[in-house]
C-alpha cells in the first residue's frame, strides 16, 4: 500500500511539471500574425502541440487508474485527496487541451480570411480585366449593331461589382492598420492599382456612353446638365464659406469627390463637342457653359484645398498652443508654490541669503514670459479659429505671470530695503574729495569738495570727457563717433556684456512689452546691477561693479534724460545699452526690431520713428548728429519705409545692411571692434607703420599702396595718393583670393580718368532724401522745424551787433560769418531742406542787400573821382570831413562784400552736396562687417557740436 502512494505521489509530480511546461509554451506563442507565410507556420507549431499534448493523454489516464486502485484497497479510508488532486489534474489538461483547440480555430480562421480576401481581390481584378477588354473592343468599333447592348450589358456588370468593390475596398483598408510595414505596402499598392483601374472603367464607360448617344436631343441633355452643374457648384461654394471645423469641410470634401466623375466626364464631352463645332447656337451655349463650369469648379477644388490646408495647420498650431499653455500653466503653478512659502526676515543677513534666492526665482521667469509670448503669437494667428477655452486659459496664465512679476519685484524691494539698502552703488564707486550724493528725485551728482564745486558727471567720465576730445582730430564724422563710443563702451565695460545677458536681464525685471513706460533712477540701478552682476563672474578682475553701475547710468542719464528729471522711457533704456553690448550687428538690428515689433512681426511709421530718435541720440550727445541728417529723423522713416505702410524685420535688415547716413556709424563701430587685434602683414606708405595694426587701407588706383588707420582718419596725403581715390577696408588679414582681385580693381581704375570719379561717387553709407512735405513723425520731445537754426540766426545777429558797436576788424566779422556757416551744417535739418529755407526766407534780403550795395558802390566811385579831379594841396576841413566819410563807407562795403562772399560760397556748397545726395547709387552692397569700400572724398567730414549740458547741481543736502 505505501508502495502505491509513492508511485502515485512521483506521477502526480511529473504530470503537474509537464502540464507547466506546456502552459509555458502556451503562453509563449506570439499573437495571431496577419500574413499566409506567418498564419501557416504559427498553425504547425499549434499542430505540434496538439499532439504531443494528445499523445500524453495516457499518461493521464493511467494517473486517474492508479488512483482508483488506491481507492479500491482503501475502502474504509477518507481518500478524499487523491480525488481532489486527480480532478485537478484532469481539470489543468483540460484547460491546455481546450486553449490549444481555440488557438488552432483562430489560426484556421484567419488563413481563411486572408486566403477569401486575397483570392476575391483575384477575381475582382479578373473580371475589371475582361470588362476592360470588353470596353476596349467596344472603343474600337463604337458604330457596331451589339454595341449599345454590350454596352447595358457591360454597365449593369459595373453596378452589380460595385458593392464588391466597396466591400473589397473596406476590408483591405481594416486590414492594413494590423500588418507588417512591407506587407501593408504591398496591400496598399494593390488596392491603389485595383482603385485606379475601377474608377478608368467608370470614366471611360460614361464617355463611351456619350459617343453612342451622338446626337442633337444628348447635347441639349449636356447643356441642361452643365447648367445643373453649374447651380450646383455655385450652392456648394456657398456652402464652402459657411464650413466652420474641420470635420463640415470633410464630409463636405466628400460631397465634392462623389460628383468629381460627372463633371469631369460632362466637360469633357462639351470639350470635345465644341471642337469640332465652331458655329451654331448650341456649340456657343456649350462653350459659354463650358467655361463658367470649368472656372467654377477649379475655383471651388482651390478653395476647398487652401481651406484643407488651412485645417491641417491651425490644427497643429492649436496642439502647440495647447502644449506650451500646459507648460505655462506648470510653470506658473510652480513658482506660485514657491511664493506661498516666503517669510520676512528677521536680520539683514538673512535678507541678503533671501535676496540670492530671490534672484534664482527671477531666473525662471525669463523661460516663462517667452513661452506665454510663443503661445500668445499662436493664438493671434488662430484669431476667430480659437476655442474659448485656450483663449480663457492664455489670458488667465497671463494674468497670473504678471502677478507673480509684481509680487517678485515687491519681494525684491522689500528684501533690499531690509538688507541696508544695498542697491545704490553707494559711495565706493568716488574717492576723496569726491561725494556722491542724490537729488530728490534719486538722480545722483558729485561734489568736489577741494573745488567746491558740484557736477552731474562722474569723475571718472569728465576724464573720459577731456580724452574724448583728442579725438576730434580725426577727420571723418562716422569713424570720430565710432572711436568715441568704443571708448565709452570700454570705460563702461559694457563690451564685457552680452547681449543676451542684456535681454534676459529686461525680461526679468518686467520690462517686456513696456515700451512707453519710464523708469526711474532706482529701477535703472536694479536691472544694471543685475547686468554687470552676470559679467562680473566672468570677469572678476575687469568689473568694478559699484563703478560700473555708476558710469552706465551716468552716461544714460546724458543720452536721454539731460534735464535730471529722474525717468527714462523703457524703450530709450533698452536702446541706450543695446547698441555699446557685445554682439553680433545683425543680431542687435533683429533685436532692436522686435522691441517694436506687434505680435505679427510688423512696425509701423510710428514706432519707427520712436526707435531711430532713441537711436539718434546716442551721436547727439557726441555733438556728432550733424553728420548723420540730424535730429530730423523723417528722411530716414520714409527710405526705410518706402512705400509700404509698415514693415518687417527682412525689410528692416536689409536697408540697414546698406548702411544708412543716420546710422552709419554703427556698423564702423563693430569693424573697429573687431579690427582692433588684427595684424596685416603691409607697410603704412604714410607713416611707414609695419605691420599695420587696426583697420588696414589698401588704394584701388595706386598700385601697392596701403594705410594704417590712423593716418586715414588724419587725411593724410602722400605724393601720388589723392582723397578722390577709391580704397577698399579691411577688418582681418586679407587672403590670395581678395589680394587678386583688389590687384584687379586697381589696374582697371589706373585706365579710369578724374571725370569718371566725379560722375560716379562712391559714398560711403545709403544718403537719405530729405522731404518737408508730410505729417511730422512722432518723437518723444517736440521741436519746431527750424528752431536751432533760428536761435542760432538770433545768437549770431546779437553778435555781430557787438561786433558793430566795438567797432572790430573785419577778420572778426569774417570769422563770425565763417563760424555761423559751420553751424548751418550742424542743422537738424537736411542740406535740400537749408536750401529751401534760404530761397525763401533769405533770398530777397540778399538781392536788396546786393541792389543797395551797387548802387553805394556806384555813388562812392564816382564821389571819389570828383574829388580826385578837384582836390587842392590844403583842402578845406568840409573835404576832409567827406574823404573820412568816403573811406568809412568804403570799409563798410569791403565788409558788406566779404560777408556776401562768404555766404554765396556756402550757398555753393550746399547746392553741391544735396547734388550729390540725388545721386543715389544702384549698383549692390559689396561690404560686409570685414571689408568696405570707401571714398575719402565722399566721406562726412563736419566738425564736432558742442553738447548742451544742463546747469550743475547744487547741494541738496
Amino acid at each position: 500500500m505505501q508502495r502505491k502512494e509513492e508511485i502515485f505521489e512521483q506521477k502526480r509530480l511529473e504530470l503537474e511539471s509537464w502540464l507547466q511546461r506546456m502552459e509555458s509554451r502556451l503562453s509563449s506563442m506570439v499573437p495571431i500574425g496577419h500574413t499566409a507565410d506567418v498564419l501557416e507556420a504559427q498553425l504547425r507549431e499549434q499542430k505540434a502541440l496538439h499532439a504531443e499534448l494528445h499523445q500524453f493523454k495516457g499518461q493521464v489516464e493511467a494517473f486517474q487508474q492508479l488512483m482508483q486502485r488506491i481507492i479500491a484497497s482503501r475502502q474504509n479510508e477518507d481518500t478524499g485527496r487523491f480525488k481532489k488532486i486527480v480532478e485537478y489534474v484532469n481539470q489543468h489538461y483540460s484547460r491546455i487541451d481546450a486553449c490549444v483547440i481555440n488557438r488552432g480555430k483562430l489560426l484556421h480562421s484567419a488563413l481563411s480570411s486572408l486566403q477569401n480576401l486575397d483570392r476575391s481581390m483575384d477575381n475582382f481584378l479578373g473580371w475589371l480585366s475582361e470588362a476592360e477588354s470588353v470596353l476596349e473592343s467596344l472603343e474600337t468599333e463604337p458604330e457596331s449593331r451589339r454595341g449599345a447592348q454590350q454596352l447595358k450589358e457591360l454597365q449593369n456588370d459595373i453596378d452589380l461589382q460595385s458593392n464588391t468593390h466597396a466591400a473589397l475596398r473596406s476590408s483591405s483598408m481594416a486590414l492594413l492598420g494590423s500588418l507588417a510595414p512591407e506587407d501593408a505596402l504591398m496591400l496598399q499598392l494593390r488596392g491603389d492599382e485595383m482603385e485606379r483601374r475601377w474608377q478608368a472603367l467608370n470614366t471611360r464607360t460614361l464617355d463611351l456612353r456619350n459617343r453612342l448617344e451622338h446626337n442633337a436631343d444628348y447635347w441639349n441633355t449636356l447643356l441642361l446638365s452643365l447648367r445643373e452643374l453649374t447651380e450646383w457648384v455655385i450652392r456648394k461654394d456657398t456652402e464652402l464659406g459657411l464650413a466652420s471645423c474641420q470635420d463640415d469641410h470633410r464630409a463636405f470634401r466628400q460631397q465634392l469627390e462623389d460628383k468629381r466623375p460627372l463633371v469631369e466626364s460632362s466637360l469633357r464631352n462639351a470639350r470635345q463637342y465644341v471642337s469640332g463645332e465652331s458655329s451654331g447656337d448650341l456649340a456657343r451655349n456649350l462653350r459659354r457653359e463650358l467655361v463658367k463650369l470649368s472656372d467654377k469648379w477649379n475655383a471651388l477644388i482651390d478653395r476647398s484645398d487652401q481651406l484643407s490646408s488651412r485645417f491641417e495647420q491651425n490644427v497643429a498650431k492649436l496642439k502647440q498652443l495647447e502644449a506650451n499653455l500646459k507648460e505655462s500653466a506648470v510653470a506658473v503653478a510652480s513658482l506660485e508654490r514657491m511664493t506661498l512659502t516666503w517669510s520676512s526676515p528677521r536680520s539683514a543677513a538673512e535678507a541678503r541669503e533671501l535676496l540670492s534666492n530671490l534672484r534664482i526665482l527671477e531666473q525662471k521667469l525669463p523661460p516663462l514670459q517667452r513661452a506665454l509670448e510663443e503661445a500668445r503669437l499662436h493664438a493671434a494667428m488662430l484669431g476667430a479659429v480659437l476655442p474659448t477655452a485656450q483663449a480663457v486659459q492664455l489670458e488667465d496664465c497671463t494674468a497670473r505671470c504678471r502677478a507673480l512679476q509684481a509680487a517678485i519685484r515687491e519681494r525684491h524691494e522689500q528684501l533690499q530695503s531690509s538688507s541696508q539698502g544695498e542697491v545704490s552703488p553707494g559711495p565706493s564707486s568716488v574717492q576723496p574729495p569726491w561725494e556722491r550724493a542724490t537729488t530728490p528725485n534719486k538722480v545722483p551728482y558729485y561734489i568736489n569738495h577741494s573745488l567746491e564745486t558740484t557736477h552731474w558727471d562722474h569723475p571718472h567720465m569728465l576724464e573720459l570727457a577731456v580724452n574724448l576730445l583728442q579725438l576730434n582730430e580725426v577727420r571723418f564724422s562716422a569713424y570720430r563717433t565710432a572711436l568715441k563710443l568704443r571708448a565709452i563702451q570700454k570705460k563702461l565695460c559694457l563690451d564685457l556684456v552680452n547681449l543676451s545677458a542684456v535681454s534676459e536681464a529686461f525680461d526679468i525685471h518686467g520690462l517686456r512689452g513696456q515700451n512707453d513706460k519710464l523708469l526711474d533712477v532706482a529701477d535703472m540701478v536694479l536691472v544694471l546691477r543685475a547686468i554687470y552682476s552676470g559679467a562680473l563672474a566672468q570677469h572678476p578682475t575687469i568689473i568694478d561693479l559699484p563703478l560700473c553701475v555708476d558710469l552706465a547710468l551716468n552716461w544714460l542719464l546724458n543720452v536721454y534724460d539731460s534735464q535730471r528729471t529722474g525717468q527714462i522711457r523703457v524703450l530709450s533704456f533698452k536702446v541706450g545699452l543695446t547698441i555699446l553690448t557685445r554682439g553680433h550687428l545683425e543680431d542687435k538690428y533683429r533685436y532692436v526690431f522686435r522691441l517694436i515689433a506687434d505680435p505679427q512681426q510688423r512696425a509701423d511709421q510710428r514706432k519707427l520713428g520712436l526707435l531711430l530718435h532713441d537711436i539718434l541720440q546716442v551721436p547727439r550727445q557726441l555733438g556728432e548728429v550733424a553728420a548723420f541728417g540730424g535730429s530730423n529723423i523723417e528722411p530716414s522713416v520714409r527710405s526705410c519705409l518706402g512705400d509700404r505702410e509698415d514693415l518687417e524685420a527682412t525689410h528692416f535688415l536689409a536697408w540697414l545692411k546698406q548702411e544708412p547716413q543716420s546710422l552709419v556709424w554703427l556698423p564702423v563701430l563693430h569693424r573697429l571692434a573687431a579690427a582692433e587685434a588684427a595684424k596685416h602683414q603691409a607697410k603704412c606708405n604714410s607713416c611707414k607703420q609695419y605691420p599695420i595694426v587696426g583697420l588696414r587701407y589698401r588704394c584701388l588706383k595706386c598700385f601697392n599702396f596701403d594705410m594704417c588707420q590712423v593716418c586715414f582718419f588724419a587725411g593724410r596725403l602722400t605724393k601720388s595718393h589723392k582723397l578722390t581715390h577709391p580704397m577698399h577696408e579691411y577688418c582681418a588679414a586679407t587672403t590670395s583670393v581678395e589680394d587678386v582681385r583688389d590687384f584687379t580693381k586697381a589696374l582697371r581704375n589706373k585706365f579710369k580718368s578724374k571725370r569718371y570719379f566725379l560722375k560716379h561717387p562712391r559714398m560711403g553709407y545709403l544718403p537719405v532724401r530729405s522731404v518737408l512735405e508730410g505729417d511730422e513723425l512722432e518723437s518723444p520731445v517736440a521741436s519746431p522745424q527750424h528752431s536751432d537754426m533760428h536761435s542760432r540766426l538770433e545768437i549770431y545777429a546779437n553778435r555781430l551787433a557787438e561786433v558793430e558797436l566795438r567797432a572790430a576788424s573785419p577778420e572778426d566779422e569774417h570769422r563770425l560769418i565763417a563760424d555761423y556757416c559751420q553751424s548751418l551744417e550742424g542743422a537738424p535739418a537736411s542740406p535740400g531742406q537749408l536750401m529751401l529755407v534760404i530761397d525763401e526766407e533769405q533770398r530777397a534780403e540778399l538781392q536788396d542787400m546786393i541792389c543797395e550795395l551797387e548802387a553805394e558802390n556806384t555813388a562812392l566811385r564816382q564821389e571819389y573821382d570828383q574829388l580826385q579831379r578837384g582836390s587842392v594841396p590844403h583842402p578845406p576841413p568840409a573835404q576832409h570831413d567827406v574823404l573820412a566819410e568816403a573811406r568809412l563807407l568804403r570799409q563798410h562795403k569791403g565788409r558788406l562784400e566779404a560777408r556776401m562772399q562768404i555766404l554765396e560760397d556756402h550757398n555753393r556748397q550746399l547746392e553741391a552736396q544735396l547734388q550729390r545726395l540725388r545721386q543715389l547709387l544702384d549698383e549692390p552692397p559689396t561690404a560686409t562687417l570685414q571689408t568696405r569700400s570707401v571714398t575719402a572724398s565722399q566721406l562726412n567730414q563736419d566738425t564736432p557740436g558742442r553738447v548742451s549740458q544742463p546747469p550743475p547741481p547744487t547741494d541738496h543736502r
